[in-house]
């Protein structure tokens, strides 16, 4: 399993890979924008995008956009602090799952894990 992670805050992306790592083995690589994760969606192969939404230059919801327009079918995933109104701008953009950002790390990372693996199956 290997995830390309997504996010703009580098404290995050270094949580959310060592979370996802060491707790619940699952492989990711780690990018700090939409525009760098299309790149390496060009070089790599991934099982899953799990991106945020608040990001310069390109948002999640343009990113899956970008990400569909492509024809690259990995299960997406939007984990984002922003509102739960996107949820269905996600989901109709084709995202596969949707889940906000908590205070607590431990479920969130639980959470994401247990979405990543029913994604891909």
């Amino acid at each position: 399993m290997k995830v390309l992670l997504v996010d703009d805050d580098p404290l995050f992306l270094d949580l959310s890979k060592t979370f996802l790592e060491v707790f619940h083995d699952i492989l990711s690589d780690t990018v700090d924008s939409a525009r760098e994760a299309l790149k390496m969606l060009e070089k790599d192969s991934y099982d899953v995008i799990v991106s945020d939404y608040d990001m310069p230059a390109m948002n999640g919801i343009t990113f899956l956009k970008t990400v569909r327009d492509k024809r690259i079918n990995i299960p997406f995933i939007l984990f984002t602090g922003v509102g739960e109104e996107l949820m269905h701008q996600a989901i109709q953009n084709g995202a596969n799952s949707f889940i906000m950002k908590m205070s607590d790390p431990k479920t969130q990372y639980s959470e994401l894990s247990k979405r990543i693996w029913q994604v891909v199956k």
